[in-house]
């Protein structure tokens, strides 16, 4: 009698199991978790973050009016002489990404900063984005008009005077077109950096339009993109005057070896500085506001010679056609120059010496140069 009890109780047991491990098959699982993300308690929310430390020492062997970064556009044109040196660690990154799982894909939320705040080094944000199933993003990154996969890896912050670099609040939508192509159009915050001939107000009656047409394998890839703007001047007393700008950017990449790379990039058009830093339009001999149209290249080799050693080489070329009535210390001509060297002596840290010359020609003809180099060590946070 004993025995049918126990028998019966084991089969009992056994078919509670059984019906448990049904319910619990038919509940959809979470992927398992990358290593270096964790799942928030409670919630189905996946998380981490990471960045890195870097400590940067500059010394210029002539002056540049950036001392934290290397910006042609503020090497001085009048002759001036002398040499410093900086240490610094601005550049520090931090970085938050959290995803969850919805009925319309992954989305993620993504947050970053540095510490170029100004004065006393505050936090400063850089990213702040939604991205819903890789299709539509809301939120402030890099602009659609540039390639962000070909920042050239200097150890120098600022990168190159002619080059579509810039941060915008946007939103964007994706289109894939394929398993290697996809097309982006964006609406982005426009920028007010306009030169004005007497007081008044620069307004931007809408967003700037961007687009980007991208094909990829394992070449590399290449990127046709492009942006449509205008703003408007309203003078404290007269007619408003109106200025169209644009641009197109054409970039990529091209791999070779194990681990080396080729990157270019070429732009122009009316109102690029729209796309970098600088007044993007000015007055011309009627006092109206025109756009000041602008054109560079860019080109670098990334170049492995071992595991733990590398090598990037870089050169910038740009120049604008000034209005009539522009600046004369804005600049007119600008060149940058690039040689580093790396020596990745963990899988998370580097140590790199790096060379770079600049030059810088204003509106009315006057130039100058500079030469810096740098010494930095950075470690990586997941």
């Amino acid at each position: 009698m004993l025995r049918t009890g126990a028998a019966t109780f084991l089969t009992l047991c056994l078919c509670l199991s059984a019906h448990a491990q049904t319910a619990t098959d038919s509940i959809p699982q979470p992927p398992p978790l990358k290593a270096g993300w964790w799942l928030i308690p409670g919630t189905d929310i996946r998380m981490t973050m990471g960045g890195y430390i870097k400590l940067d020492l500059i010394h210029d062997l002539s002056p540049i009016g950036s001392p934290n970064f290397f910006d042609v556009s503020k090497i001085p044109t009048d002759g001036s002489t002398g040499s410093s040196t900086r240490l610094q660690a601005q550049e520090t990154r931090l970085r938050w990404d959290f995803r969850r799982d919805s009925k319309y894909g992954e989305v993620r939320g993504y947050m970053e900063g540095d510490f170029y705040g100004g004065a006393g080094n505050p936090f400063r944000l850089r990213h702040a984005y939604v991205d819903i199933g890789g299709r539509w993003l809301v939120g402030q990154t890099w602009s659609t008009f540039m390639d962000e996969n070909i920042i050239p890896p200097t150890l120098d912050y600022e990168k190159p005077a002619a080059y579509a670099f810039a941060r915008h609040a946007m939103i964007r939508y994706t289109q894939p077109l394929g398993d290697k192509t996809f097309i982006a159009l964006a609406l982005e915050q426009p920028s007010a950096s306009i030169q004005t001939p007497e007081p008044g107000k620069v307004n931007n009656p809408l967003p700037d339009f961007a687009m980007r047409a991208r094909r990829t394998g394992k070449w590399g890839h290449v990127q046709l993109s492009g942006f449509l703007g205008g703003a408007e001047f309203q003078p404290d007393s007269g007619s408003t005057s109106n200025v169209l700008t644009y641009g197109v950017n054409l970039s990529g990449q091209v791999n070779f070896g194990k681990k080396d790379k080729f990157i270019y990039q070429g732009i122009y058009g009316p109102g690029l500085a729209r796309y970098r830093f600088g007044n993007y339009a000015a007055p011309d001999s009627t006092g109206k506001i025109q756009a000041i149209t602008g054109m560079g290249f860019t080109a670098g080799v990334l170049h492995h010679w071992s595991d733990a050693w590398s090598s990037f080489v870089m050169y910038n070329y740009g120049t604008v056609e000034p209005t009539d009535l522009q600046n004369p210390g804005d600049s007119k001509t600008t060149s940058y120059v690039a040689a580093n060297l790396q020596w990745h002596f963990t899988s998370f840290a580097w140590a790199g010496v790096e060379y770079l010359h600049g030059t810088n020609e204003n509106v009315v003809g006057q130039d100058g140069s500079a030469d810096r180099i740098m010494l930095s060590v950075q470690m990586n946070i997941n």
